[in-house]
């Protein structure tokens, strides 16, 4: 049981990753104005959500996960954290409370995923078969 717990968190990092960046794509308008961002921020947030999720996924999937691939990811999600801390801080006096709440949703989610696939990185490497 254990394994597919393992595994699992990888099939859900690169998901919302994916999903957040696909639907940033889509709604970029609604999205700009309901967190009163601008649209190159939106963009920029989608691109990074895109690109990350697409890589988590490649490593759910794959069959030959190493450590460093695991730390990168953890580093990319700690590092993503300090993105958003600096943009809520950039905007903090324009962005709408939603957007606010949103970005530092999103930073808290990627720092526990960070803690948790650092902390894990040799176990997450191991692929698992059923």
């Amino acid at each position: 049981m254990k394994s597919i717990k393992t595994l699992s968190i990888l099939h859900l990092d690169g998901t919302a990753g994916l999903t957040v960046g696909l639907l940033m794509f889509f709604l970029q308008d609604w999205i700009g104005k309901l967190y009163n961002l601008p649209v190159s921020l939106i963009h920029f947030f989608a691109i990074a959500n895109v690109c990350y999720g697409s890589y988590a996924l490649s490593l759910a999937f794959s069959g030959n996960r190493k450590p460093i691939s695991i730390s990168i990811l953890a580093m990319a999600n700690a590092l993503w954290m300090v993105v958003c801390v600096i943009v809520i801080l950039l905007f903090a006096h324009t962005a709408s409370l939603v957007g606010l709440l949103f970005v530092g949703l999103e930073g808290g989610f990627v720092v526990l995923l960070a803690i948790y696939e650092w902390q894990n990185r040799y176990q997450l490497s191991k692929v698992r078969r059923a």
